[in-house]
């Protein structure tokens, strides 16, 4: 179990590129005013810190810039020295990168790997550094395993599990599904008009099935052939309902749904060429309050990337 009055964070060095630091060993809170790091860093910067931040720290969880610069001999020692009492170090992860700390206690925290190229970028990694990830005492929030050119598969290191933040209450606008194979961009025209600003109706159907899309989801040929069979076998059933939660890009909903039509259409399965009236795609995620009073009829499928 990390202390939570020892801890220190580091981040990518290119979510630092942009950010005005004071130096090598700055306040979390420079992270927390800063425009331009990612919203996944952000958001993974803010888990921790509620976590961690509690009503009895007398000092401000703080974070180390480059820690790889800090080895050994007088860098690694002015190190520690800045550090005084902490002995826990929680190394955020965008995929690219695991940093560790001699003297430390390392913890990985992998963050935005629902973005396919981070995804690719992480499993590169673990296959061309595995002892990185041996080095670490833990994981939060994670639970990754790499293998040997051996083929043996690792020691799972153990998963610190931090208690997850309330959610946002944002706008969610709702599609009526729609499979043009011939054209994605009708395919998601028809869709965008059809569109409402709420959530679907999914109270009326018996079963639901709710399946929150990544990138790296509708990229996955494996996993979109099961969704495009969901969706063939929902389609008609007037008890049934699938909930498509679009990937989160970052950009236009039409490309957002041109993606997950994309691994649906090469399942080249024989869809009927209609609107759904049970299958909906989602702008966002389906509220707690409606999830949890469909609960006892709600199936979740989801990526590993989720």
């Amino acid at each position: 179990m990390v202390n939570p009055e020892s801890i220190v964070i580091s981040v990518p060095a290119r979510e630092l590129a942009k950010v005005p630091i004071p130096g090598s060993v700055f306040d979390v809170a420079v992270l927390h005013e800063a425009s331009s790091v990612s919203p996944d860093l952000r958001l993974a910067v803010e888990l921790i810190s509620t976590a961690f931040l509690g009503e009895g720290r007398k000092e401000p969880l703080r974070c180390v810039a480059r820690p790889e610069i800090f080895t050994h001999g007088p860098a690694l020692h002015w190190l520690r020295r800045s550090l005084g009492p902490v002995t826990e170090h929680i190394s955020l992860s965008d995929g690219t990168s695991i940093k560790l700390i001699p003297q430390l206690r390392n913890h990985l925290f992998t963050y935005g790997l629902q973005s396919h190229q981070r995804h690719v970028d992480f499993k590169k990694l673990l296959r061309r550094a595995p002892e990185l990830l041996a080095q670490c005492q833990s994981q939060v929030n994670s639970f990754h395993r790499f293998s040997s050119a051996q083929g043996l598969a690792s020691e799972p290191t153990p998963t610190l599990v931090l208690r997850p933040l309330p959610a946002a209450a944002t706008a969610v606008w709702s599609y009526g599904f729609y499979l043009n194979p011939h054209s994605l961009e009708d395919s998601a025209e028809r869709m965008l008009n059809w569109g409402e600003l709420e959530e679907p109706p999914i109270t009326d159907f018996e079963k639901i099935t709710y399946i929150p899309l990544t990138e790296s989801a509708a990229k996955d040929a494996n996993f979109q052939r099961m969704v495009a069979e969901l969706v063939a076998s929902t389609y008609f059933d007037r008890g049934k309902c699938l909930v498509l939660r679009l990937p989160t890009l970052g950009c236009d909903v039409t490309d957002c749904m041109r993606l997950a039509l994309e691994g649906i259409r090469d399942s080249r399965l024989h869809l009927p060429q209609v609107r759904a009236n049970n299958i909906f795609f989602l702008s966002g995620d389906l509220s707690e309050e409606l999830l949890a009073k469909t609960a006892s009829r709600v199936s979740l499928v989801l990526h590993e990337t989720f």
